[in-house]
C-alpha cells in the first residue's frame, strides 16, 4: 500500500468492491486545508494482508470490533490472538516472550511503553500519525505522551477519568449546608461541582461518623486513591495552566514548588487520621472482629461519602442501582486556582517491529484506539448493546472509556453511554483540558515510586508519614533530585 493510498485511508476510508483475492479501491483522495478541499479519482488494486490483534480487554466485544473493520477493509483480515494471556505488566511480559519466539502480534496493547521500547517490539509510527488528519484533533496534554526523541513508538488508545465518586444518598441525609470559608453545598445538598481541594477536605471531616457500634450510622468520609490521598500529583496541575500531571513540565519534575509542598503536606496530614476521615484504620479497629465493615469496598458497601477513582470502576454506580439501596454519582475532582483540568490515565497500544504491513497495522491500531471512524463502529456496537439491556429490562453497562480527540458527533453519543452519572457533565464540558497520567509512558516514572516505597530507601513514604507534613520540604528535595535523575536518564537514550 503507497503512501497515497493510506492517505486518503485516514482521511476517508476506502470504497470497496469485490470480495475475492484482491479488492478494488476507487474513490476521491482528499487534500484538506482550513478553507479548502480538493480531490481526484485514485483507483488500486489491494493485496490481501493477514494481520493480528492482542489486548487484555472483552474479547467478545474485541472480535466484533475486528468484524466492523474487516467489513470496512475487506482485502484486511484479523486474527484475535488470545494467547497472550494476563493483564497489565504480565501481559506486557507475555508479550516479550511471544516477541522472542517470534509471535509478536502486529497491533498490540501495552501496559508500559517504555518496557517494550527497550525490548525492541516497538515501530516508529510518527510518519503516519504526522500525516493523519484524527490524530490532528488529539487534545494536545494527550498527544505529547509516548513520544521519544522525534519518535512515536505508541499511540493512545482511551483516558479514563479520574474523579470523585460520591453516595447521593449519604449526603441526602447529612443535610450538610454551605459554611462560608469551609465548604459550598449546592441545593440537592451536594457537594457545588467546581468545588476545591480545601473544600473536599473539609467535607470528608465533616460528613464522617465513625460510629463502630451503631454500624448502620458508619460514614467514613473518603477512600482513598490505591490507599492514600492523590493530592501531590493533581493539586498542582490545578494552580498552573502548563503545570502537567505531578509537576511534570516535558523536562523535568518540580516537587520543590511551593504548589507541590502544600499537596504533599495536605495529603500527609489526612493520611496521618485513623478516625474515619479516610479509609486508613488503627490496627485494633481494622482487625477487631466485629469490624467486618471496615474491611470492605466502602464505597460499594455504602459506608463511605466519597472515594477517589477512575471511571473504570463505574461498574460500582450499576451495582449500587441493580443490587443496593444508594446512588452514586461522579463528581469531577476538585480544582484549584488556574481552573479545572481533569486529571486522566491514559492506556496505549503498539505496532510490531516485527509486522510486514505497517501501513496496514497502523489502521487496525486506530481503528480500535483514537481514530475517528473506529470510534464511530464501537459506539454503534454500545449503542446496540445498551438497547437491548433496556429491552430486556435490565440496566445497561456504563461507558467507562472516553475518546482522546475532539470528533465532531461523537462525544454527544458518549454522554449518551453515561446517562444517569450524575456529575459526569462538568467533565466532559472540560475534557479537552484534560491532563494525562505518566505512569503507561515515561521512562524512570514506575522505577522512581519502587524506589518511593522501598523499606531500604531512607526517604520512604512510611517514613514521611512518621516524620509528618513538616519534614515534607526535607523530602521533595530529594525526591525530586531522585526522580529528575532517573527520568533524564532514560528519557535522553529511549529510541535513540
Amino acid at each position: 500500500m503507497n503512501k497515497t493510498l493510506l492517505k486518503f485511508s485516514l482521511v476517508t476510508g476506502f470504497i470497496l468492491v469485490g470480495c475475492g483475492g484482491t479488492s478494488t479501491a476507487s474513490s476521491g483522495v482528499a487534500s484538506s486545508t482550513t478553507n479548502s478541499t480538493t480531490s481526484q479519482t485514485t483507483s488500486q488494486t489491494l493485496r490481501p494482508v493477514t494481520l493480528s490483534y492482542a489486548d487484555w480487554g472483552n474479547q467478545e466485544f474485541n472480535q466484533r470490533m475486528i468484524d466492523a473493520f474487516e467489513a470496512r477493509y475487506p482485502h484486511i483480515t484479523v486474527e484475535l490472538r488470545q494467547d497472550i494471556t494476563g493483564s497489565g505488566a504480565e501481559f506486557t511480559g507475555n508479550l516479550i516472550t511471544a516477541a522472542q519466539a517470534g509471535l509478536l502480534p502486529d497491533v498490540f496493547a501495552t501496559d508500559n511503553v517504555p518496557t517494550v521500547i527497550n525490548a525492541g517490539l516497538t515501530l516508529d509510527v510518527a510518519e503516519y500519525w504526522d500525516e493523519d488528519p484524527d490524530a490532528e484533533l488529539v487534545y494536545e496534554n494527550i498527544a505529547l505522551a509516548g513520544v521519544y526523541n522525534g519518535k512515536r513508538y505508541a499511540v493512545p488508545s482511551f483516558q479514563f477519568l479520574k474523579g470523585i465518586l460520591i453516595n447521593l444518598n449519604i449526603f441526602e441525609r447529612a443535610n450538610l449546608s454551605t459554611i462560608e470559608g469551609k465548604y459550598r453545598i449546592d441545593n440537592d445538598g451536594y457537594p457545588v461541582k467546581d468545588w476545591t481541594f480545601e473544600e473536599f477536605v473539609n467535607i470528608a471531616k465533616d460528613i464522617k461518623n465513625f460510629d463502630l457500634i451503631n454500624t448502620e450510622n458508619l460514614v467514613v468520609g473518603m477512600d482513598t486513591w490505591y490507599g492514600t490521598p492523590d493530592f501531590q500529583q493533581v493539586w498542582p496541575t490545578m494552580s498552573n495552566a502548563s503545570t502537567q500531571y505531578d509537576t511534570w513540565d516535558g523536562t523535568q519534575f518540580n516537587y520543590t514548588s511551593s504548589a507541590w509542598v502544600d499537596a504533599m503536606e495536605a495529603k500527609v496530614d489526612l493520611h496521618q487520621l485513623t478516625d474515619g476521615t479516610t479509609t486508613r484504620f488503627t490496627e485494633e479497629d481494622l482487625n477487631a472482629e466485629e469490624n467486618d465493615e471496615l474491611r470492605t469496598y466502602m464505597i460499594q458497601t455504602g459506608y463511605a461519602a466519597m472515594d477517589i477513582e477512575g471511571s473504570w470502576q463505574f461498574w460500582v454506580i450499576k451495582d449500587a442501582m441493580d443490587n443496593r439501596d444508594f446512588e452514586l454519582g461522579f463528581w469531577p475532582y476538585p480544582q484549584g486556582d488556574a481552573g479545572f483540568f481533569p486529571p486522566t490515565i491514559l492506556d496505549f497500544q503498539a505496532i510490531s517491529s516485527q509486522t510486514a504491513h505497517p501501513e496496514e497495522a497502523y489502521l487496525l491500531a486506530k481503528w480500535m484506539t483514537f481514530g475517528r471512524d473506529g470510534w464511530n463502529a464501537r459506539l454503534d456496537l454500545l449503542e446496540e448493546d445498551f438497547d437491548d439491556a433496556l429491552n430486556e429490562g435490565v440496566t445497561p453497562n456504563f461507558l467507562d472509556r472516553f475518546p482522546v480527540a475532539a470528533y465532531d458527533g461523537v462525544w454527544d453519543r458518549v454522554r449518551g453511554l453515561v446517562d444517569g452519572i450524575e456529575g459526569i457533565d462538568y467533565i466532559f464540558d472540560n475534557i479537552e483540558k484534560s491532563k494525562p497520567d505518566l505512569d503507561k509512558w515515561l521512562p524512570g516514572y514506575k522505577d522512581f515510586w519502587a524506589w518511593v516505597y522501598d523499606p531500604e530507601n531512607a526517604y520512604n513514604w512510611d517514613s514521611l508519614v512518621t516524620a509528618g507534613s513538616t519534614a515534607v520540604p526535607t523530602y521533595a528535595a530529594q525526591w525530586q533530585a531522585q526522580i529528575n535523575s532517573l527520568v533524564s536518564q532514560q528519557l535522553t537514550t529511549l529510541g535513540s
